[in-house]
């Protein structure tokens, strides 16, 4: 399996979030983070990351995705295929291994965990 993230595995474009925003299947919540799933009919994932506003200024926020990207990156062999995949982060002084250890409840509280 190729490690990195394809343009196939990104989900970008605004109408395309607004669409998981609307009919979310999967729903899970810890602090820090919430993860938005939406089943597709397609043979990957795709994922997006994106922080609330109030996180801090532009720095901060696309570090967060950056963090967020790389964990996807790293632990998307352990996620179901066929889902659309947003995690919205939250502040807060969280580090790498942080919010891994979000990312991997929230995958297994969301039932999309293989």
């Amino acid at each position: 399996m190729r490690k990195n993230l394809t343009k196939e595995e990104r989900l970008g474009g605004r109408k395309e979030i607004y669409e998981v925003f609307k009919n979310p299947e999967r729903m899970s919540n810890c602090r820090g983070a919430r993860l938005i799933a939406s089943p597709k009919k397609m043979r990957v994932n795709r994922f997006a990351a994106i922080p609330v506003p109030k996180i801090g200024n532009a720095v901060k926020r696309n570090y967060e995705k950056r963090i967020f990207r790389e964990i996807y990156r790293n632990l998307k062999y352990k996620i179901k295929n066929g889902y659309d995949i947003i995690i919205v982060a939250y502040g807060g002084a969280y580090k790498y291994f942080e919010r891994e250890e979000q990312f991997l409840y929230l995958i297994k509280k969301a039932g999309i965990s293989k």
